[in-house]
């Protein structure tokens, strides 16, 4: 099982994420959209940001970690390089997320996809017999 892969998508890019659980599932996501957004394995994280995150459903929180990650690119001008759920509670829907990350100037020359937004389009989380997947769309 791949933990993430690109799939096509009529405008935008999308991706599959898998997991054998909710917080691998969100972990593989966040890896995969970094994977779209910049050569991480070319580029030397400089420290590790924390965050935590909570929602109302699976998918809500999955997105809400996504965005985060993007916010830090956006609002703080750190490009993530790698992604850990450290800890999720299932029965509130809160994590304690980790990103490796770099200064936007260090890895200005491995960025590949400027991502806007991660999208609800078709966003439900199903169960597969080895876990669970998502398709998340994200607009550029």
């Amino acid at each position: 099982m791949k933990p993430f892969e690109l799939i096509e998508h009529t405008a935008d890019y999308a991706i599959v994420a898998r997991g054998r659980d909710l917080r691998e599932l969100i972990q593989n996501a966040g890896r995969g959209m970094i994977s779209l957004m910049v050569e991480a394995e070319a580029v030397a994280a400089t420290r590790r940001v924390e965050f935590v995150a909570e929602a109302g459903s699976p998918e809500r929180l999955l997105l809400e970690c996504l965005r985060e990650l993007l916010y830090l690119e956006e609002d703080d001008g750190l490009v993530p390089i790698d992604f850990t759920v450290a800890e999720l509670c299932e029965a509130t829907l809160e994590t304690k997320c980790i990103a490796a990350v770099s200064p936007i100037d260090q890895a200005r020359p491995y960025l590949l996809v400027s991502i806007k937004a991660v999208t609800y389009h078709d966003l439900h989380i199903t169960t597969t017999p080895w876990g669970l997947e998502v398709q998340i769309v994200f607009d550029v």
